[in-house]
């Protein structure tokens, strides 16, 4: 089904005429040779050589995702080799396409097409585009049509919401506090982008998820950074109207700004920021225009997220950066994201140690709300990656470790313990609790870590430690031919003694 709208008419027939206007716009700038040298003799940036075209060519780089891009956003390309690298297409994309064609695993928690429900929100899928497309993008397997992910119907999915929520309201009834089911509060909009649908489309499916109940309803989008021209007064007179209908209903924008140059205006020859006369930095007008209007609503938040990119924004100084100017534009930090294993993810990555450690710096000398989280969003949901920590050295407290007992101590921590929280999840007994793995410092997702988890939260309530239980029994099955740990146990009593015998 093609989603892209749904029948209203009924739920409309008993509101006032209303027109939605709709506004024209020319976006798109394709990295292939005629639309490329088209672009290139308006003057534009100079990304590609004709070499370069044709690797890309070579390599197959189209069939994983095409290179597309916004006049907007390859003029910034101009000043930028950060953001030039985000959006710049490479032969090595092709070069290894190890990951998951459908990360982590999201077909597992579609009950209806086009429609994840994983948490208290749902995501819904309503288009297979967007504006500018990042070259890490982890929906790649769906705007590209490698999975069986479709777009969703506003119809069926309002009906899943109204079906679950009485389900969840009659748990609460029967077991006050006690349910296991909860309601649907939240919808996420994503794709591709939803600001790339018209006016109408979109309000289409904001109507019809505020008429199933639901609260909050979020748009994710990477617009404001590729084409911000699209938050004309078109939009903004169709987003009041919606909320004319609906006041009790939130929009949150989920943002996607990667770097500062995304927002901040550079000197096109020195590429330097600019700043005023106050000494603060000067933002792109187009860009702070729209967020402008969208602060401006009081029905209104935004929250940015996004990844940690190799050669984008893999710099402390510049995620501090970043985080400071977008509070300063009163746009919340919500997470930075490890980078999905997606197919030929190695092309774009950071592993995740060095990640959190860049995320940590970039903690420093921020105020309690500039501050963000770091987390991997896994199959069985948002990790935050709370802490790594070094193997710990006894010598430096005066303790003469025998070789037996540093085997155990090896063997737990290794060099060191990675120690991620549950903060969002789908399974109830998960909620909060952590997964600690020995550090691999090659790990680029947490399947880099599965061979190496002590204590393992998804295992469920009375098992997170079956893992470490797994380890000590290897343990003691080499015990007779493992001197140093029979040792060990003789001098510490490490374990039974009968069983040590």
């Amino acid at each position: 089904m093609s989603g892209s709208r749904s029948n209203l008419a009924s739920a409309n027939s008993a509101k006032p005429n209303f027109i939605i206007k709709e506004t024209k716009f020319n976006r798109y700038i394709s990295h292939d040779i005629r639309g490329y040298n088209k672009y290139l003799k308006k003057g534009g940036a100079n990304l590609y050589s004709q070499d370069e075209i044709t690797d890309l060519v070579k390599a197959g780089v189209s069939d994983r995702l095409p290179p597309r891009a916004t006049k907007h956003y390859m003029d910034l390309v101009a000043t930028s080799t950060a953001i030039t690298n985000l959006i710049k297409a490479r032969p090595e994309e092709t070069a290894d396409l190890s990951g998951e064609r459908d990360p982590s695993n999201q077909l597992k928690y579609s009950p209806v097409s086009g429609l994840l429900h994983k948490y208290e929100l749902i995501l819904l899928y309503v288009v297979r585009t967007c504006s500018s497309w990042c070259r890490y993008c982890y929906r790649s397997d769906f705007l590209t049509n490698k999975t069986e992910k479709d777009i969703a119907d506003v119809t069926e999915v309002a009906q899943y919401v109204r079906q679950h929520n009485a389900k969840a309201e009659k748990a609460e009834r029967e077991n006050p506090g006690q349910q296991k089911i909860f309601p649907i509060k939240e919808a996420l909009l994503s794709g591709g982008d939803p600001m790339v649908l018209s006016n109408n489309n979109l309000f289409d499916y904001l109507h019809g998820l505020a008429e199933a109940g639901l609260k909050t309803l979020r748009i994710g989008t990477k617009e404001l950074a590729f084409y911000p021209f699209r938050f004309d007064s078109n939009f903004l007179a169709m987003i009041d109207l919606f909320h004319s209908m609906h006041p009790s209903v939130n929009l949150a924008f989920m943002v996607h700004f990667t770097h500062p140059d995304e927002i901040l205006l550079k000197d096109k020859k020195t590429r330097e920021y600019i700043k005023d006369e106050n000494g603060n930095y000067t933002r792109i007008p187009v860009t702070e225009a729209a967020i402008r209007q969208l602060k401006s609503r009081p029905y209104i938040t935004i929250e940015n997220q996004t990844p940690i990119i190799d050669s984008v924004n893999d710099s402390a100084d510049v995620l501090r950066l970043l985080q400071i100017e977008l509070k300063r534009l009163g746009i919340n930090n919500h997470y930075y994201f490890q980078c999905r294993e997606i197919e030929g993810h190695k092309a774009f990555a950071v592993p995740v140690e060095k990640a959190w450690a860049i995320h940590k710096d970039s903690q420093k000398g921020l105020s309690g709300i500039e501050k963000s989280r770091y987390a991997m969003s896994t199959e069985a949901g948002k990790l935050e990656v709370v802490s790594v920590i070094d193997k710990p050295d006894f010598a430096k407290f005066g303790l003469d470790i025998s070789q037996g007992l540093q085997q155990v101590i090896d063997a737990i921590i290794g060099n060191g313990l990675v120690i991620m929280k549950s903060h969002r999840t789908p399974y109830l007994e998960m909620q909060g609790d952590l997964i600690i793995a020995r550090r691999n410092p090659e790990a680029l997702w947490i399947t880099g870590y599965e061979d190496r988890i002590i204590y393992d939260a998804r295992k469920g309530a009375g098992n997170q430690y079956e893992p470490l239980a797994a380890l000590l029994k290897g343990l003691l099955a080499n015990k007779e031919n493992n001197a140093p740990l029979m040792r060990a146990i003789d001098e510490f009593g490490l374990f039974d003694q009968e069983e040590a015998a």
